[in-house]
């Protein structure tokens, strides 16, 4: 979702951020006998750099924040920068200012941000009430420059909230940034009124590390510190004990428990990035919290507001001997029924669910909850004349309610008397109102044993099926076994685990197999429950675009099935494989942009693309206008052919429910008495045209000549297309299949070296399509379909109120 901003006037601010509690809080600042910024009074003729530079001489030359000290940063880049960005200038402790004119986002406590004095800079707008962001062009680049500021920030460090300070010439702004919205004040002319940033600068500085919104659970690893010194060591194998080689091949024996891989290792090793900060994150479970060693985040999810998650290859700090596991820091949605991933794990490990992480450790970060919804809720009050009850609706999406709901498991057998984790959270969250915009947030760490390798690392296209194949077993297994539904099938939530198996079977019985992995089920549900009634989770659907069934993406309430979790595999199988293996597709990224990435615009709302629903609903894989086959010239296409068929008979029955239910809700509009009177109306003008009309067959007007309407052109679906449709309500038809596929014994060296889409290929559609819900209201929404264009990395979106946006091509998705 888009990064949303509340107003607070300065005093709130100071009262509730700056002003730290305690014996402290009775002080006051020092009255001021002097303007510390008067050199700055003709800002609207000085440039941009003169302010930076004479603001900060008077910050740092007044002592006005003491505990602070600020440094510019305009000229250079921090090093290993890929992106080389400049913030203007921050704040910092005083041992850790930097004087070599680099921003040092690893070490910022306060950034700050500065522009000439012309209102076009103003990324916040103070003329209208109720509405904080500025929507002209320069403005909104002001102000997704500031976002990308704090995003940068977040991605150096473990933070819970970030205060911004925002200089506008003569005038200021200050706000605070956590991963729900924004939170930002007035401007105000500091020049005029400097005691006014002056008492708020002096409440800054002497706030604590904590209460300026770093983790105090995220602690630095230092150089030359033990843990450093431990990180270190760990990121080498000892001689005595090397690791173990991951590519597939026959073993003499089964591998030790605590052997190691070489490329969980050599992972570990990229992380300890000497320009990025490495850190103790503690993880509270069962009662006590347990530390594990991170370096450079291998996965960092865009943007500021949603999860922000982060994946680490971390060091157990506890274990003996050297121990990697996979640690995600995610800021959770807070919501009723919404389970802890954690707590999914460890339902399917319970029940035995092959495929699947195995949960270590797992907690909710005492007291580091997002805050702006609390805010948002007192800036707009309910009603007393029409109260609304605190609800878990989606707000103003009843009609999408029902596809984020969550019921009780069925109770389990005598020998358990744990309940799930979906039960166990019915009992937890709290009071929310549900015409509230902004998601709530909580943040979290879970840790799990396996560290994967990306899909994108398969060899060829039968492993491909295989890994497929793993995590559909996984998933129904999830269903039959533990009532759960995985509900985020994506390439980056399909991973591969080399693993020791045993087949009794072979010569050599001991081998080394790559296996798929499914991974991130933090927006699982259960399948069904008790009641059999839905009960919402949390506002707006998550997922990820590209590979979600085009039933869900034209309609978004509806309830996910079996049927669109398979399709979901349907496509993330086709993604790689016609990106990463040889076919006959000439322009992959033509066609992945086409089939994955557009989508069409119905009425303001985001729907599928019309590759991807033709694709299903006609059955055929087309690589171009002219209606060629997609071909792999390997079992992939028997894969793919039979696939489609069962789609497209799926597809064909819905859509003859769909109008025969229609058909019997549909009521005739009751018209006013005076409006039912037929209306009598004298045709002329026509010529011989008229006079035809009237020579003609009196019965070809006739009513029971009329066309017949599309619900009674459209005949039942065959036997066959029923039979063939009854295969997507289970796992077992698509599995039965990719084995029969798998077990070919001759399959042809069909990956290629690279990435079939060139690194030059630029998108024929825009990215994100023209902002039709926010339409002025004089206009109509347009009504017809438009193509537009996403891009070709896979993130979660939310797509009830935004555009299903995503950043632009870097490489291979994850």
């Amino acid at each position: 979702m888009a990064h949303k901003a509340i107003r607070l006037e300065i005093d709130e601010f100071v009262a509730h951020f700056l002003k730290a509690p305690g014996p402290s809080s009775t002080d006051t600042p020092p009255t001021l006998s002097f303007n510390p910024f008067k050199d700055i009074a003709n800002a609207a003729e000085m440039l941009e750099s003169t302010i930076s530079a004479l603001f900060v001489e008077a910050v740092n030359k007044h002592d006005l924040a003491p505990g602070l000290k600020m440094a510019l940063s305009e000229k250079c880049a921090d090093k290993g920068d890929s992106e080389g960005q400049k913030i203007d200038a921050a704040f910092f402790r005083p041992g850790l200012v930097p004087t070599d004119g680099r921003p040092h986002w690893r070490d910022q406590m306060v950034p700050v941000e500065f522009k000439a004095h012309d209102v076009a800079n103003d990324p916040y707008d103070d003329r209208q009430p109720g509405t904080v962001d500025a929507y002209a062009q320069t403005r909104k680049q002001v102000r997704g420059q500031i976002i990308h500021y704090a995003e940068k920030i977040f991605e150096y460090q473990h933070r819970t909230s970030l205060i911004f300070l925002i200089v506008i010439g003569r005038r200021f702004r200050l706000s605070r940034w956590d991963r729900s919205g924004t939170l930002v004040t007035r401007a105000v002319d500091y020049v005029e009124h400097p005691q006014i940033l002056c008492e708020a600068l002096w409440y800054m500085g002497r706030l604590s590390d904590k209460a300026l919104g770093l983790d105090p659970t995220a602690h630095r690893v230092l150089p030359g510190s033990a843990e450093h010194t431990r990180m270190l060591r760990a990121s080498v194998a000892p001689d005595e004990t090397p690791d173990l080689e991951h590519q597939e091949a026959s073993l003499d024996a089964l591998p030790a428990a605590d052997a190691v891989f070489a490329y969980v290792r050599a992972m570990f090793k990229d992380s300890l990035d000497v320009n990025f900060p490495w850190y103790r994150l503690e993880v509270p479970h069962e009662g006590r919290m347990h530390s594990f060693l991170v370096g450079k985040r291998v996965f960092c999810a865009p943007g500021m507001a949603g999860r922000g998650t982060r994946g680490f290859v971390a060091l157990d700090a506890e274990a003996s001997p050297v121990r990697f596991v996979w640690l995600k820091d995610a800021w959770r949605t807070n919501y009723m029924f919404v389970a802890k991933e954690g707590d999914v794990l460890q339902e399917l490990n319970r029940a035995e669910v092959p495929y699947v992480p195995t949960l270590v450790c797992h907690g909710d970060l005492p007291g580091q909850d997002t805050e702006t919804p609390t805010w948002w809720e007192r800036k707009n009050p309910l009603s007393t004349l029409h109260p609304t009850v605190p609800s878990l609706a989606p707000p103003a999406l009843s009609s999408g309610s029902s596809s984020r709901t969550l019921v009780n498991l069925p109770s389990r057998s005598s020998h358990s008397a744990k309940r799930s984790a979906f039960e166990m959270e019915d009992s937890e969250g709290g009071n929310r109102r549900d015409d509230c915009p902004l998601r709530r947030h909580k943040h979290y760490r879970i840790v799990v044993k396996e560290v994967g390798m990306k899909l994108v690392n398969f060899q060829d296209g039968q492993q491909l099926l295989q890994i497929i194949a793993d995590c559909i077993c996984a998933h129904a297994e999830a269903v039959t076994k533990a009532n759960i539904m995985h509900r985020d099938i994506s390439g980056g939530n399909i991973l591969i685990l080399p693993k020791a198996v045993v087949d009794s079977d072979d010569p050599k019985p001991i081998s080394l197999r790559w296996t798929g992995l499914l991974v991130d089920w933090e927006l699982s549900k259960p399948l069904k429950g008790e009641a059999g009634e839905p009960r919402p989770r949390q506002p707006e659907r998550t997922g990820t675009w590209h590979f979600m069934s085009a039933a869900v993406l034209n309609n978004h309430g509806k309830l996910l099935e079996i049927s669109d979790e398979l399709e979901s595999f349907f496509h993330v199988t086709l993604y790689y494989a016609v990106r990463y293996l040889r076919s006959n597709c000439t322009n992959v990224g033509g066609f992945i942009e086409d089939y994955f990435d557009t989508y069409t615009v119905e009425n303001g709302m985001y729907r599928c693309g019309w590759q991807k629903s033709s694709t299903v609903s006609g059955g055929v894989l087309r690589v171009d206008t002219d209606g060629t086959p997609l071909r792999f010239g390997s079992r992939l296409d028997k894969f793919f052919e039979k696939a489609l068929q069962w789609f497209k008979a799926h597809y064909a029955v819905q859509t003859y429910q769909r109008a025969q239910a229609s058909k019997a809700t549909a009521k005739t509009p009751d018209l006013d008495p005076k409006q039912s009177q037929p209306i009598r109306r004298k045709i002329s003008g026509w010529g011989k045209y008229q006079r035809l009309s009237e020579t003609a067959d009196a019965d070809s007007d006739s009513d029971e000549h009329m066309s017949p309407s599309a619900e009674e052109l459209l005949p039942p679906p065959s036997a066959a297309h029923v039979k063939d449709a009854a295969k997507l309500t289970t796992h077992d038809s698509m599995l039965r299949h990719l084995v029969k596929m798998i077990r070919v014994q001759e399959w042809p060296r069909d990956r290629v070296s690279g990435d079939n889409v060139p690194k030059n290929y630029v998108p024929k559609n825009p990215i994100g399509p023209p902002p039709i819900t926010f339409a002025p209201s004089n206009k109509r929404a347009r009504t017809e379909a438009l193509e537009h264009g996403l891009a070709f990395a896979s993130v979660g979106c939310a797509f009830f109120s935004e555009p299903p946006r995503t950043p632009p091509r870097r490489g291979t998705i994850v």
